[in-house]
């Protein structure tokens, strides 16, 4: 056995206010359309909007980042990297990760940065640290924490994006071990361009944010019909290719833990894979699709039921606009 980057602990948190699919059905009823089947394929019932005169992406960070050290009994002494991960950030300079830092009264000696690879953010990031670990003598603890307010941003007017955001935030604390195979194991990434233009944060991108002739609905975001029958096509070949390397098969994993963006294309994932579908927990129906920070949410449900144990195998995939996709394979 070697040195290991092992995930040592999750935690959630999530506004206040729960808002259900009646509302957005009777809101988009009064533009003439129906979406109950939109809201059946995706796997909506619920989602927790944030009150956006008082919570942001950060705030929401930090909540996050100190349940994380509530559960695992650490301070922001104790870590060596704090990683703020989102497509939604509240500034773009300074980083968030430093305010964070701050919050958590982190040592002067810590890395901190920020990261945004859309929805597939969180697991590139943990993905990217576990390697810059075991690389970093160094290095014994890293916090990643991903927040979203996609809701925020959604257009009224598109029920794709209104009707499906929520607002969340997950933070994961890595940590070295030495002698133990459990921890970070490989990943496999693939990139396709070819929605390169179909999804957009802001709209006008951003040096037109000001313009006096900008309207309010290209400030927020452009999504338009994007198949996701390719991406979760591309999962299974990601998925396969990450086993087959690694000497194991879809009944070796006790969870997949995915982009929530989707029910209905997670359930593809497992009939292809012929798995239990209780392998793929679904927690879209609860928060609603939090972006980068999905796939942890997620994880956090199959580990608080029971459904994941220490040693068990876990897959994280997720795709971000663009788009590139990732497949990380962990042993818990």
């Amino acid at each position: 056995m070697s040195t290991s980057i092992t995930l040592r602990d999750v935690a959630v948190y999530h506004p206040e206010k729960a808002v259900n699919n009646r509302y957005y059905i009777d809101h988009f009823s009064r533009q003439g359309k129906e979406i109950d089947r939109l809201l059946e394929a995706l796997g909506r019932e619920n989602r927790f909007v944030a009150d956006y005169q008082t919570e942001t992406t950060l705030t929401m960070a930090i909540e996050a980042s100190k349940n994380v050290l509530k559960k695992t009994g650490l301070t922001g002494e104790d870590l060596d990297m704090i990683v703020f991960v989102s497509a939604t950030p509240e500034y773009l300079a300074p980083p968030n990760s430093v305010a964070i830092h701050h919050a958590l009264n982190g040592k002067e000696e810590s890395i901190v940065y920020d990261m945004n690879a859309a929805c597939v953010g969180m697991i590139v990031a943990v993905e990217q640290i576990s390697r810059n670990m075991l690389a970093n003598p160094n290095m014994e603890r890293a916090l990643i924490v991903g927040s979203e307010q996609l809701h925020r941003y959604a257009s009224k007017e598109d029920e794709l994006t209104y009707a499906s955001f929520g607002d969340g935030a997950s933070a994961a604390i890595l940590e070295k071990q030495h002698n133990t195979d459990r921890g970070f194991i490989d990943s496999v990434y693939k990139v396709n361009t070819e929605s390169l233009e179909k999804i957009a944060l802001p709209a006008c991108g951003l040096s037109k944010l000001y313009d006096h002739k900008t309207d309010l609905y290209e400030k927020r975001v452009k999504w338009e019909n994007v198949s996701n029958d390719n991406a979760f096509k591309t999962t299974v070949e990601l998925i396969e290719k990450l086993l087959n390397r690694n000497q194991l098969t879809p009944s070796d994993i006790q969870a997949f833990c995915f982009s929530q963006l989707s029910r209905k294309n997670i359930y593809k994932v497992q009939e292809a894979f012929h798995e239990d579908v209780k392998k793929f927990p679904i927690v879209g129906t609860k928060y609603g699709y939090t972006g980068a920070a999905s796939p942890f949410m997620a994880f956090e449900h199959a580990v608080n039921v029971g459904q994941v144990k220490k040693d068990d195998y876990v897959v994280f995939w997720s795709v971000g606009a663009g788009s590139t996709a990732c497949a990380m394979l962990y042993k818990y």
